[in-house]
């Protein structure tokens, strides 16, 4: 019988058909996510038709767990990157885990992991004025946009546009890709096609974002009847 690891779990923060914030204990051994069949019983089960029979696994290996996307068709997603399929990446404490492009929101919680404060060094405050980094700058790791070395807050569409843009800057991104990251929530279950989302309101959601990112706002440009690209070169 597999032993209970004490103080890690996965919660799910969204996916049917799973109350919200519902704790899953992680054991020894291997959890599988994905959608039922008649064949198949995952670990852990989801509905949406968009989660592959075997989409994801997490094992527990040489002390740490870890997840591997099992070459599903819409991936996974680590802290906003696209893993790798078929190959292990590690956990940390607080790492967000997104399958099917934000159909299933997850967060990988190891209350074992306790992290230290580094010690201060005293530094110029001159010098790190100077260290900061200019112009339009995004760490999509931390969810972060810096506007000539300032935060820059957005909200919650706003960020995941633009990091969805950064993360293919100088690149040509669909209108059906944009519907599909920003506007999750309107994917049916019966449905493959993307998200019911008019041009129109996609086009105002550009619109706000270039005039939030001021005169980095014409970075942002249109892609004649295809899209959209943000231009960093």
């Amino acid at each position: 019988m597999k032993r209970v690891t004490e103080g890690v779990f996965l919660r799910i923060d969204k996916g049917e058909p799973h109350r919200e914030k519902e704790l899953v204990p992680l054991q020894e051994g291997e959890l599988l996510l994905g959608r039922i069949g008649r064949e198949n019983a995952p670990d852990v089960t989801f509905t949406s038709p968009y989660i592959s029979r075997r989409h994801a696994a997490i094992r527990f290996e040489n002390g740490q767990f870890t997840i591997t996307d099992l070459a599903s068709k819409h991936g996974v997603q680590v802290n906003g990157y696209e893993i790798e399929q078929n190959r292990p990446y590690i956990l940390k404490n607080s790492d967000k885990v997104n399958l099917a492009k934000g159909v299933v929101l997850l967060t990988f919680v190891n209350n074992n992991e306790i992290e230290l404060e580094p010690t201060l060094e005293f530094t110029n405050p001159l010098l790190k004025m100077q260290a900061e980094p200019q112009g339009l700058v995004v760490y999509p790791e931390r969810r972060e946009i810096l506007i000539d070395g300032c935060p820059l807050l957005l909200s919650g569409k706003h960020t995941e546009l633009l990091i969805m843009l950064y993360l293919k800057r100088n690149q040509a991104v669909s209108y059906d890709e944009i519907k599909v990251k920003i506007w999750p929530e309107r994917i049916t279950d019966d449905s493959q096609e993307a998200p019911d989302v008019g041009k129109d309101e996609i086009n105002a959601l550009i619109y706000r974002l270039r005039k939030k990112l001021g005169r980095h706002g014409e970075r942002i440009i249109t892609v004649p009847r295809y899209g959209y690209m943000l231009d960093l070169e």
